[in-house]
């Protein structure tokens, strides 16, 4: 049946004709699925990791490869010193760019070498051996999807959420279409991508600081000090709070913001002048 308007495509094998809006509605219920049976992982590791103290099997492991040791996020830090908020203003500063630079490797470079290399390699081995083609499809994507939960923690993905998401590329591989497969796969990373720096954007602008800010700011000499992650708990001019490092209660002193975490913003102390050299 028919789904929105078609368009006559080369393939391997000649031309097929495809439906732009079926590959959409495809593509967004197979991301659906592939989202939703992450979270169902995730919670069902968490459900039994708190059940039975411990993973029996280790087949969430298997899935989701999630070492509790890895520490990467900011608020997985136990306290900061001034060295840990100025490495994290350098990274505040360099998000942007490095963000930049990883969109150009997700969405032009990785859809071209992965289709080719996990899914173009056992096409060509299919087409060698003159069958096979699915199976050796299939391998294939099950090892890609399987790689994913070697990425660093922020873009770890189990495997059989992401072997979902990829179906859509398997089969456009079966029926031919593997520059499709290639198009279709850049344009989820873009929007992957896009989410991710909307999320960002978002985290940033719902906070009254930015990094690199400067404040005057006075020191609580009334509650229990330090709070949160070691840092003590000051106040700037218009009574806005923010967590400060190497301070004394009741100081007040020049902070610079180096990040905000969750609803709190975090700062290091300056020197007066604006011009201080990190």
């Amino acid at each position: 049946m028919a789904f929105g308007p078609g368009i006559s495509v080369p393939t391997v094998a000649g031309a097929r004709v495809v439906y732009p809006a079926r590959i959409v509605a495809v593509w967004g219920a197979l991301t659906a699925a592939s989202v939703g049976l992450g979270y169902i992982i995730r919670r069902s590791k968490l459900w039994l990791v708190r059940e039975t103290g411990t993973d029996p099997f280790g087949w969430f492991n298997l899935l989701s490869r999630e070492p509790a040791a890895d520490t990467e996020n900011a608020e997985d830090t136990d306290t900061y010193s001034v060295a840990d908020l100025k490495e994290r203003l350098d990274w505040e500063r360099e998000w942007w760019r490095r963000k930049a630079r990883s969109g150009g490797r997700s969405v032009v470079v990785a859809p071209v070498v992965e289709e080719l290399t996990f899914r173009g390699g056992p096409f060509l081995l299919a087409l060698t051996l003159d069958g096979y083609r699915l199976p050796l499809l299939v391998c294939g994507s099950v090892l890609w999807a399987y790689l994913h939960t070697l990425n660093p923690r922020g873009s770890r993905r189990p495997t059989v959420p992401v072997f979902v998401g990829g179906l859509l590329p398997l089969y456009l591989w079966v029926v031919g279409l593997w520059w499709v497969a290639v198009l279709v796969h850049a344009a989820n990373n873009a929007v992957a991508m896009a989410v991710e720096i909307g999320r960002e954007w978002w985290r940033r602008w719902r906070h009254s600081f930015t990094p690199g800010e400067e404040y005057t700011v006075t020191v609580d000499d009334q509650g229990p000090q330090p709070e949160v992650h070691g840092l003590y708990q000051a106040h700037t001019p218009a009574n806005e709070t923010l967590h400060v490092a190497n301070v004394e209660p009741g100081a007040t002193t020049r902070v610079r913001v180096a990040t905000t975490v969750g609803f709190h913003g975090y700062a290091y102390p300056v020197a007066e002048s604006h011009d201080e050299s990190e």
